[in-house]
């Protein structure tokens, strides 16, 4: 097992809750994360000397350091979708998103275009993260990934059968399809963006229920940008 530094884990376990869950105070987070207050009051004056937290009357928040820090994510992979998501979501009216893999287990949406013709409207916010077992996002991305991962999951899963037939589903159709998982009310398709027959990333459409549309319709929509998409990622310079 690679070794780690469990001083710079602890700092950035405490960084994604008070991202997560803030604001909150020393005493709070050291009890919902287990952690000596001593060691929490340490690591946050350091954050906050760097940046990456603040400091308002009922606890921490995210500091601007993140915000600078976010414009340098993914940037090839997002440079890469931009134009594309901004003509899908002017072409449907809908709200379009990337969906990138974070570490091997949970997708994280790094960026979105929304759709302007709809009085009701789908907005995720940048950053918003779950398993790839969850929502049309992650599974598009699941179905492509390597056997430990997908076993992890169906090992993980309340109904192992269900979610091994949906895999087996996005790997027959080329898309996933969600209803009402990540949030009620809420519809998804999403495609995944392979590069050398590895998944990088989903590309996918959320739309409020009450616009129900088949999937296949966006889904040639998006199979279609997600191959764009992976053709610049391969080529950065065509």
């Amino acid at each position: 097992m690679t070794e780690i530094s469990k001083t710079a884990d602890q700092a950035l376990v405490l960084l994604a809750y008070v991202a997560e869950h803030g604001p909150l105070g020393t005493t709070d987070l050291a009890r919902r994360l287990k952690m000596h207050r001593t060691v929490v009051h340490r690591l946050l004056a350091t954050l906050q000397g760097r940046g990456f937290v603040h400091r308002v009357d009922q606890g921490y928040l995210p500091g601007t350091a993140l915000l600078h820090l976010a414009q340098f994510v993914e940037p090839e992979l997002i440079g890469a979708s931009r134009t594309t998501l901004n003509a899908l979501a002017q072409e449907h009216g809908e709200t379009f998103i990337l969906t990138a893999l974070q570490g091997s287990h949970e997708a994280i949406q790094v960026e979105q275009a929304v759709g302007g013709d709809h009085f009701m409207r789908v907005q995720l916010s940048r950053g918003f993260r779950h398993p790839l077992s969850k929502g049309a996002s992650g599974r598009s991305i699941l179905a492509y990934c390597d056997e430990a991962v997908i076993g992890y999951f169906l090992e993980k899963s309340d109904d192992p059968g269900l979610l091994a037939s949906q895999l087996e589903q996005v790997r027959a159709d080329g898309f996933a399809v969600s209803h009402d998982e990540l949030s009620p009310g809420v519809h998804g398709v999403s495609v995944p963006i392979l590069v050398g027959k590895k998944p990088v990333a989903s590309i996918g459409v959320v739309y409020p229920a009450v616009r129900e549309e088949t999937a296949p319709t966006y889904a040639r929509a998006l199979k279609k940008a997600a191959l764009t998409i992976a053709r610049a990622i391969k080529n950065p310079s065509s």
